[in-house]
């Protein structure tokens, strides 16, 4: 038998006959490398040795051998090492009793390539006889392609069982199939519950578009990407999934269903709703930066209250957008609607009472407030007014005191404010105090004006118009004794007590203009724009030094002499000591304020007349106190006015 020669097979096909001396087919030995070059499997012949008789061209190939080089070799070499022993036991034991064996027993065998490699396989055995001898043959089949396709299968229902995704089968007519554990820990509902039901008990009405979308995308075999949707829960609530639906094709690419992917998608709508949040409160900001730098721009330009107020309400109903908006002013028990936009304009300029309204929640609370409703939070019935919604207050605080409030509504079908939008309201608000200070620093300003004017005049009726009418009536009085007659001594006379009657009526109005410079100002604070304002008479800034708690111990109608002492002071010193330095010390201490004013002028000498330190004098005797005037330690001239400040 010479195994390196192919031999041809005759036609029609050898086979074996029945009844050798084994009572199993025969064959010839020439037939024997036909028959097996016929076999569609990789086929050996071995003999009760163990020996190769003969082997196929596909026997050769799988186990990677030349043709011709398996035959005269041990079958043992064709079996992984650790099986030898065992097969050579197997092999005895079927050629003591042997019989067909068919491929496809579930048998766990493997066979070893030349390179040493293993490999599954699948043996049918037949036993023949040929020549007298009894052989068995084999027919080997690689079932590695098989094994790795259903390793594939495995795998791929392992992870369709452990995915975290929902994975759905169902066939044409969208009844479910398969239902894997993402689809329970989802949806809620168990294979076994959904198995044989449609699909579409998971999808609500609004998401059935999008299901008949993909579900035709499927039919006409288009790829199309997750589809973010809404699909219902066991437990009735709507869970945000993104769902891509795929075919499934059987034998020549028909259809024979579907697989639908199922994904949960809530932390990336909860943080795309965030983003969207934080982008949407970015932009307002953006407005609101905006607005506050149009809302100064307006106050520093010398916008009114008014126009700033109504402003402050335009931009707060279009950041938060609400129609409605005003700003109401407490006073007293009563609130007056000082500017507002929409449904609230109707109110501005109109005066309210105070209490059982939603904005008395806020000046009282000196905190933000929200009602759901601005009608079921107030109790006063407002004509005229259409606003209903959610509404939101803000206190406006000007000097830590609660001087009004901004309100904005909504309309019914509106939603609450947002703590973001709460801050924005509250810096709006604090655009309406700038403007309530800017208003009350202008009030103060003008005030300041007048009681500048009002000194101004006293200092000119004092200085000149009094000094004129003294010297006038001087002038006046050194011609009586020229007079040739009596009766035009007398009128002149008379001129001259008419004279110092107006000079009397004059010094009132000083003393009256002086009293009426007291403000709200601080004693300390009048004192020194007093001080800075007589730098320009003098040529330099006075100094000034103070003891004691004189703001909260000098009373206002102490705090009056003492101004009018002081600037008095100055003036002397600015008219008359042509000095080079003016020192002003006020000190309380003992129940009495003191005021000394020193200079290191010429001195005060002996004045003939001096109405100026009469009036000091005069006003330390008022009020209980003294008034001397004395030489200065530096050679000018020192002026000590004291009165109590507690008086019975």
């Amino acid at each position: 038998m010479r195994p390196d020669l192919a031999v041809p097979p005759p036609s029609p096909a050898p086979g074996p006959e029945k009844g050798g001396a084994f009572g199993v087919p025969s064959v010839s030995e020439e037939l024997l490398e036909p028959l097996l070059a016929l076999m569609p499997d990789a086929a050996l012949a071995v003999d009760r040795e163990g020996l190769v008789v003969a082997a196929n061209a596909s026997a050769h190939e799988l186990f990677g051998y030349d043709a011709g080089q398996l035959v005269g070799r041990s079958v043992d070499e064709v079996v992984p090492g650790q099986l030898r022993e065992r097969h050579r036991h197997h092999r005895s034991s079927y050629l003591d009793h042997p019989q067909r064996r068919p491929m496809g027993e579930n048998l766990d065998l493997s066979g070893r390539r030349r390179d040493g490699s293993e490999m599954p396989v699948d043996i049918s055995l037949a036993p023949v006889e040929a020549s007298g001898e009894l052989l068995v043959l084999a027919a080997i089949r690689d079932l590695s392609d098989r094994h790795a396709a259903s390793a594939a299968q495995a795998e791929l229902a392992s992870i369709i069982r452990s995915s975290l995704d929902a994975i759905i089968s169902m066939n044409l007519e969208g009844e479910i199939t398969t239902w894997n554990e993402g689809a329970e820990d989802l949806f809620g509902y168990t294979a076994e519950e959904m198995r044989g039901r449609h699909l579409a008990v998971l999808v609500p009405p609004e998401s059935l578009a999008d299901l008949d979308h993909l579900l035709r995308l499927a039919q006409e075999g288009v790829s199309r990407g997750a589809v973010d949707t809404r699909w219902w829960s066991r437990a009735g609530s709507e869970i945000d999934v993104a769902v891509s639906i795929s075919p499934i094709s059987g034998p020549e690419q028909r259809l024979d269903g579907y697989s639908a992917f199922a994904r949960d998608i809530r932390d990336r709508k909860a943080a795309e709703d965030e983003l969207r949040r934080a982008l949407e409160d970015e932009e307002r900001l953006e407005r609101q930066h905006a607005a506050m730098a149009e809302i100064r721009l307006a106050l520093l330009s010398g916008s009114s209250l008014v126009d700033a107020l109504s402003l402050v309400c335009e931009r707060a109903s279009a950041i938060l957008e609400a129609p409605a908006a005003a700003v109401t002013v407490r006073e007293g028990d009563e609130l007056e609607v000082a500017a507002g936009v929409g449904p609230l304009a109707v109110l501005v300029g109109t005066t309210l009472p105070a209490g059982g309204l939603f904005v008395d929640r806020v000046v009282e609370s000196r905190s933000h407030q929200q009602a759901a409703r601005l009608k079921e939070a107030t109790s006063t019935v407002l004509e005229g007014v259409a606003a209903d919604g959610p509404a939101l207050g803000v206190p406006v605080l000007v000097g830590g005191v609660v001087r009004a409030a901004l309100v904005v509504v909504r309309d019914d079908k509106g939603e609450g404010f947002g703590q973001a939008e709460v801050v924005a309201a509250e810096a709006l608000a604090a655009q309406a105090a700038l403007a309530f200070e800017l208003e009350r620093a202008r009030g103060d300003r003008e005030r300041m004006m007048l009681a500048r004017d009002r000194e101004r005049i006293a200092r000119d009726l004092h200085d000149h118009v009094i000094q004129e009418l003294f010297a006038t009536g001087m002038a006046l009085q050194s011609t009586v004794p020229f007079a040739e007659s009596e009766q035009l001594r007398e009128r002149i006379s008379a001129a001259i007590d008419g004279l110092d009657e107006t000079i009397r009526e004059i010094r009132n109005t000083i003393y009256g203009l002086s009293a009426s410079q007291s403000t709200d100002h601080q004693l300390r604070n009048k004192l020194l724009e007093l001080v800075a304002s007589a730098e320009d008479q003098l040529g330099f800034a006075p100094s000034v030094r103070f003891e004691g708690p004189i703001d909260a111990g000098v009373p206002s109608d102490v705090a009056v002499h003492v101004v009018a002492v002081v600037r008095e002071a100055l003036s002397n010193a600015a008219r008359h000591a042509h000095a080079d330095q003016v020192q002003v010390q006020v000190a309380l201490d003992d129940g009495s304020v003191h005021v000394s004013v020193s200079d290191d002028g010429i001195g005060i000498g002996h004045p003939e007349r001096s109405s100026g330190l009469a009036n000091l004098g005069e006003r330390a005797r008022l009020l209980g106190g003294r008034f001397v005037v004395s030489q200065a330690p530096a050679g000018g001239t020192r002026l000590d006015w004291s009165a109590p400040v507690n008086r019975p």
